[in-house]
Protein backbone atom coordinates (compact mmCIF):
# COMPACT_ATOMS: atom_id res chain seq x y z
CA UNK A 1 0.00 0.00 0.00
CA UNK A 2 1.19 3.67 -0.07
CA UNK A 3 2.78 3.20 3.50
CA UNK A 4 5.12 0.62 1.93
CA UNK A 5 5.68 3.56 -0.87
CA UNK A 6 6.61 5.58 1.80
CA UNK A 7 9.01 2.95 4.04
CA UNK A 8 10.84 2.30 0.41
CA UNK A 9 11.55 5.81 -0.29
CA UNK A 10 12.78 6.08 3.23
CA UNK A 11 14.57 3.45 2.77
CA UNK A 12 16.18 5.31 -0.31
CA UNK A 13 17.07 8.18 1.22
CA UNK A 14 19.01 6.64 4.22
CA UNK A 15 20.78 4.24 1.86
CA UNK A 16 21.28 7.43 -0.59
CA UNK A 17 22.65 9.93 2.44
CA UNK A 18 24.51 6.34 4.79
CA UNK A 19 27.42 6.31 2.27
CA UNK A 20 31.21 6.77 2.92
CA UNK A 21 31.19 9.67 5.75
CA UNK A 22 34.50 12.39 6.09
CA UNK A 23 36.81 11.34 8.36
CA UNK A 24 37.42 13.37 11.29
CA UNK A 25 41.01 12.35 11.47
CA UNK A 26 42.16 14.66 8.64
CA UNK A 27 42.08 18.46 8.69
CA UNK A 28 43.95 21.52 9.60
CA UNK A 29 42.78 23.39 12.68
CA UNK A 30 44.07 26.84 14.12
CA UNK A 31 44.49 25.56 17.97
CA UNK A 32 46.11 29.31 19.47
CA UNK A 33 46.41 32.70 17.96
CA UNK A 34 47.61 35.93 19.15
CA UNK A 35 48.53 39.54 18.41
CA UNK A 36 51.09 41.94 20.19
CA UNK A 37 52.28 45.03 19.48
CA UNK A 38 56.32 45.15 19.26
CA UNK A 39 57.78 48.64 18.18
CA UNK A 40 54.53 50.38 17.01
CA UNK A 41 53.74 47.24 14.40
CA UNK A 42 51.05 44.14 15.60
CA UNK A 43 52.55 41.05 15.13
CA UNK A 44 50.59 38.05 14.51
CA UNK A 45 51.74 34.44 16.09
CA UNK A 46 49.71 31.58 15.94
CA UNK A 47 49.39 27.38 16.17
CA UNK A 48 48.12 25.45 13.56
CA UNK A 49 47.88 21.71 13.56
CA UNK A 50 47.55 19.95 10.46
CA UNK A 51 46.05 15.89 9.92
CA UNK A 52 46.96 15.63 5.98
CA UNK A 53 44.15 12.14 4.64
CA UNK A 54 45.70 8.92 2.95
CA UNK A 55 45.09 10.63 -0.48
CA UNK A 56 47.27 13.83 0.22
CA UNK A 57 50.32 11.85 2.26
CA UNK A 58 49.74 9.44 -0.97
CA UNK A 59 50.14 11.99 -3.43
CA UNK A 60 52.84 13.53 -1.36
CA UNK A 61 54.99 10.87 -1.05
CA UNK A 62 54.72 10.48 -4.68
CA UNK A 63 56.74 13.49 -5.12
CA UNK A 64 54.01 15.95 -5.50
CA UNK A 65 54.29 19.07 -3.64
CA UNK A 66 51.79 21.00 -1.65
CA UNK A 67 51.00 24.48 -0.55
CA UNK A 68 49.58 25.35 2.42
CA UNK A 69 47.84 28.54 2.01
CA UNK A 70 47.06 30.68 5.37
CA UNK A 71 44.94 33.67 5.09
CA UNK A 72 44.25 36.70 7.54
CA UNK A 73 42.26 39.43 7.81
CA UNK A 74 42.09 42.37 9.79
CA UNK A 75 38.40 43.48 10.62
CA UNK A 76 36.37 45.71 12.09
CA UNK A 77 32.96 44.64 13.02
CA UNK A 78 30.33 46.30 12.25
CA UNK A 79 26.93 45.78 13.94
CA UNK A 80 24.16 46.38 10.89
CA UNK A 81 26.22 45.71 7.90
CA UNK A 82 29.43 43.33 7.10
CA UNK A 83 32.34 43.66 8.95
CA UNK A 84 34.85 46.59 7.39
CA UNK A 85 37.69 45.00 5.91
CA UNK A 86 41.11 47.03 6.97
CA UNK A 87 43.90 44.68 5.59
CA UNK A 88 44.17 41.09 4.19
CA UNK A 89 47.17 38.61 3.77
CA UNK A 90 48.21 35.90 2.80
CA UNK A 91 51.24 33.40 3.73
CA UNK A 92 52.18 30.60 1.19
CA UNK A 93 53.95 27.25 2.90
CA UNK A 94 55.62 24.63 -0.19
CA UNK A 95 55.87 21.21 1.41
CA UNK A 96 58.01 18.79 -0.68
CA UNK A 97 59.08 14.95 -0.48
CA UNK A 98 62.78 14.03 -2.13
CA UNK A 99 62.44 10.11 -2.18
CA UNK A 100 66.42 10.37 -3.62
CA UNK A 101 67.42 12.38 -0.27
CA UNK A 102 64.05 10.89 1.96
CA UNK A 103 64.03 14.14 3.28
CA UNK A 104 61.03 16.50 3.13
CA UNK A 105 61.76 20.29 2.82
CA UNK A 106 59.18 23.53 3.89
CA UNK A 107 59.58 26.71 1.83
CA UNK A 108 57.95 29.70 3.10
CA UNK A 109 57.32 31.09 -0.41
CA UNK A 110 56.92 34.67 0.93
CA UNK A 111 60.07 35.04 2.83
CA UNK A 112 62.11 32.09 0.74
CA UNK A 113 63.04 30.83 4.31
CA UNK A 114 63.63 26.64 3.27
CA UNK A 115 63.62 23.86 6.29
CA UNK A 116 65.08 20.16 5.41
CA UNK A 117 63.41 17.43 7.97
CA UNK A 118 64.40 13.86 7.98
CA UNK A 119 60.84 12.86 8.80
CA UNK A 120 57.27 14.37 8.11
CA UNK A 121 56.22 15.44 11.65
CA UNK A 122 59.78 17.16 11.77
CA UNK A 123 58.42 18.97 8.64
CA UNK A 124 55.26 19.97 10.08
CA UNK A 125 56.61 21.46 13.20
CA UNK A 126 58.17 23.88 11.02
CA UNK A 127 54.90 24.57 9.39
CA UNK A 128 52.95 24.58 13.03
CA UNK A 129 54.16 28.09 14.10
CA UNK A 130 53.79 31.03 12.89
CA UNK A 131 55.56 33.98 14.80
CA UNK A 132 55.54 36.88 14.90
CA UNK A 133 54.39 37.84 11.65
CA UNK A 134 54.19 41.59 11.30
CA UNK A 135 50.13 42.45 10.64
CA UNK A 136 49.81 46.45 10.30
CA UNK A 137 51.28 49.63 11.74
CA UNK A 138 49.44 50.88 14.99
CA UNK A 139 49.52 54.55 13.24
CA UNK A 140 46.85 52.87 10.74
CA UNK A 141 44.34 51.96 12.83
CA UNK A 142 41.87 54.57 14.57
CA UNK A 143 42.28 54.08 18.79
CA UNK A 144 38.77 55.06 19.17
CA UNK A 145 37.12 51.39 17.28
CA UNK A 146 37.78 47.90 18.25
CA UNK A 147 39.06 45.37 15.53
CA UNK A 148 39.52 41.56 15.32
CA UNK A 149 41.56 39.22 13.21
CA UNK A 150 41.10 36.30 12.00
CA UNK A 151 42.80 33.72 10.42
CA UNK A 152 42.03 30.11 8.51
CA UNK A 153 44.52 27.74 6.24
CA UNK A 154 43.89 25.48 3.79
CA UNK A 155 45.48 23.33 1.26
CA UNK A 156 46.17 25.30 -1.95
CA UNK A 157 44.35 23.55 -5.19
CA UNK A 158 45.67 25.58 -7.93
CA UNK A 159 49.55 24.51 -7.49
CA UNK A 160 48.68 20.43 -8.37
CA UNK A 161 49.32 19.33 -11.55
CA UNK A 162 46.25 19.31 -13.53
CA UNK A 163 45.26 15.32 -13.30
CA UNK A 164 45.16 15.28 -9.19
CA UNK A 165 43.13 19.38 -9.56
CA UNK A 166 39.84 17.57 -10.90
CA UNK A 167 40.51 14.95 -8.07
CA UNK A 168 40.87 17.42 -5.42
CA UNK A 169 38.24 19.57 -6.05
CA UNK A 170 36.15 16.73 -6.12
CA UNK A 171 37.10 14.66 -3.08
CA UNK A 172 36.54 15.65 0.47
CA UNK A 173 39.71 14.22 1.43
CA UNK A 174 41.54 16.95 0.08
CA UNK A 175 38.82 19.87 1.47
CA UNK A 176 41.36 19.88 5.04
CA UNK A 177 40.70 23.64 5.15
CA UNK A 178 40.17 24.90 8.28
CA UNK A 179 37.17 27.44 10.05
CA UNK A 180 38.46 31.08 10.80
CA UNK A 181 39.68 31.49 13.61
CA UNK A 182 38.98 35.07 15.19
CA UNK A 183 40.34 37.24 18.20
CA UNK A 184 40.56 40.91 19.35
CA UNK A 185 43.33 43.02 18.07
Amino acid sequence: GLGDVYKRQGMLFTICFCGPVYSQDSGFSITSARTELINKVYHLSAEVEYRFSEDVLEALQSGVAMVVLVEIELVRPRRYWLDDTIAELEQRFRLDYHALAEQYIVKNLNSGAQYTAPTLNTALFYLKDIKQLPLIDKQLLDEEKTYQVRAKVSLEFDTLPVPLKLSAYTSRSWWLGSDWYSWDL
